[in-house]
Parts: C-alpha cells; structure tokens; sequence
C-alpha cells in the first residue's frame, strides 16, 4: 500500500488487518463518557475492534440508551473508583483478556499509574513515550510529532527513545525510511542553545544507532517541512522540507505543536503510547469522536504487530 496519506488510509489498513485476525479488544478505562462511546460504537460497527468497558455500569448504560447504543453488544465491567478502574484495565491485559488500553473519564496520571508499576504493571523494558499523528491540511503525507504527552522534559538517553518509538510508528504507517528532524529554533548550533548542542549529538549519535530512518538537526520547523524555506536557507540533506516526525526538546513545544496544528491548522489526529506491553490510547475529552477512531485504528495495527512479535511484560522503566 505504501506510506498512508491520510487517515482514510490508516482506517483502511486497520480494517484489513481486522478482518484477516478478527477485531482487537481494547478496555476502555471508566467508559462513562459519551463522545469515547460513540467512538467505540462506530469501530465495533465497523468491525475495527470489540470494546470492552470499564467502570460504573449504570452511568456507563445510562449513557448509551441516551446515545441510541444496545448494551447488549458490549462487555461491561462495573467497576467503581478511579484508582480501581485503571487497575481492572491493566489486569484484562495481563490476563490475556484486552490487546489494548484506552483512556475515558479518567485523569491522565491516574490511567497510566498502574501501566508503570515495577510489579503488575504493562512494562516490557523498553522506554515509553507518546507519539501524535496528524494529517494536516496541504501535506501529502501524516506527520508525526513527539513526545507532546508524556515525558516531560527528556534528556539524551531519553531522546533516543524517543526517535526509535516514533520511527516504529511511522513503519506501521507505511513509511518505509522515515525522516526525522529534531526541532530548535535554528538550524545552527550555538552553545547557549543546549538543545542545538543535543540535537548535533544525537544526529551523529543516529548515523550508527538508527539504521531505518534519517535523522537531523537542529532543524527549525520550516525547514524541516517546507522545500522552498529549506532551499532558500541552503540547508539541504535527505530530512530537510520533507520531515515526516518532529521532535520536540520537551513537552510543551510538542504539545503546543500539536494543539496548533489542531485548533489553528483544522488538522486531523490521532495518538498512541508506544512501548508498555500494548498499545495506549490517551484520547482527550475534547478529542471529537471521528478522531478516537483514528487513535483505535493505530492501537489495532500496534496491538498485530505486538501479537505477531510475542512481546512480554516484565521488569523495566520509562528511562
């Protein structure tokens, strides 16, 4: 099929793969909010994935007889508490009962506490970071953007982690040798800009460390995306104008990226947490219910790929 354009490609591949392997299960943690149910009901409609719902069943019934939805396609699991509702997801997965996680009605902190813990939590011993999809108006392609949801202020090991799991991503996004620029806000390396000094490092760092992908910087925005603006400042290379993951010095410039882009731009999004034992999905409230289902067709191509490789959940930590 080769890299995806858009959404509808991904959407499209997720449906392939459903349909040769059977949907996957993904436990929604305190399902008791209407704009994840809708989601969820269009991807168990569509044959996307088999829902199963964690939290207070009576909130979680009233809100789909309010929506038209028939209970009696769904598994409900009634469960009261924020701290125990988050604990009952990380347990179906590690019974064998879920392929993925999704956040509902639930504080983010709160959600992702279990999937951290050294002893009955999701930890594989690979690091752990967030990675955003967007399909953006006037590209031809879905860029990626990292770590807007996570890792608050990563350093070099971390940075490493954080390319691999986004280059990860964008292989199961038909990217074959994914271009990745670390964002400054220059191009050129200046020793009162610690971020430009880290990005050099870890672009040689990756001439040996990351053999499927291309990495440079320090890269500001429009020359990682825009031809003209690369060509015009005489900056050239495989990653120049033609980015498909941006990497952020830390949280803020990765989520305000995304949020632009989103609120500013009109683009489309999706996400997903890469590196526990299976896919997360930090939907957020304000996320409308056609973006959920984009986040729910990543987690189902991740959670394929999870069960093909036979991934295990043991001892290890973000870092």
């Amino acid at each position: 099929m080769g890299a995806f354009k858009g959404f509808d490609d991904l959407v499209e591949a997720a449906l392939a793969s459903a349909r040769l392997s059977g949907p996957r299960r993904i436990a929604v943690c305190a399902a008791e909010d209407e704009s994840t149910i809708l989601a969820l009901e269009s991807a168990r409609k569509m044959g996307l994935a088999r829902p199963v719902l964690i939290g207070e069943k009576a909130a979680i019934l009233s809100t789909m007889a309010s929506s038209g939805i028939d209970p009696g396609q769904y598994a409900i699991h009634d469960v009261s508490g924020q701290d125990e509702k988050a604990a009952e997801a990380v347990r179906l997965v590690r019974a064998g009962e879920a392929d993925a996680l999704m956040k509902g009605m639930i504080p983010t902190s709160t959600f992702l506490h279990p999937i951290f813990r050294h002893e009955g939590g999701l930890l594989t011993g690979g690091f752990i970071s967030h990675v955003g999809v967007l399909e953006v108006v006037g590209m031809d392609r879905l860029i990626l953007q990292t770590d807007g949801g996570l890792n608050i202020k990563p350093d070099f090991e971390m940075k490493k982690g954080l390319i691999v799991n986004a280059v990860f991503v964008a292989r199961l996004l038909g990217i074959a040798r994914p271009k990745v620029a670390l964002l400054c806000a220059t191009e050129k390396v200046h020793p009162k800009m610690p971020s430009t000094v880290e990005a050099r490092d870890l672009t040689l760092w990756a001439k040996e460390g990351v053999d499927d992908a291309d990495v440079d910087g320090p890269m500001a925005l429009d020359i990682a995306v825009s031809p003209e603006a690369a060509m015009s400042k005489g900056v050239s290379g495989p990653v120049a104008g033609r980015a498909d993951i941006l990497v952020g010095d830390d949280i803020e410039v990765s989520n305000v990226l995304y949020k632009a882009l989103r609120y500013f731009a009109g683009a489309k999004g999706a996400g997903i947490v890469v590196g526990a034992a299976c896919p997360v999905v930090l939907a957020s409230r304000s996320d409308p219910p056609e973006e959920k289902i984009n986040s729910i067709a990543l987690a189902t191509l991740y959670a394929g790929h999870i069960k093909d490789a036979g991934y295990v959940v043991k001892k290890g930590n973000r870092g």
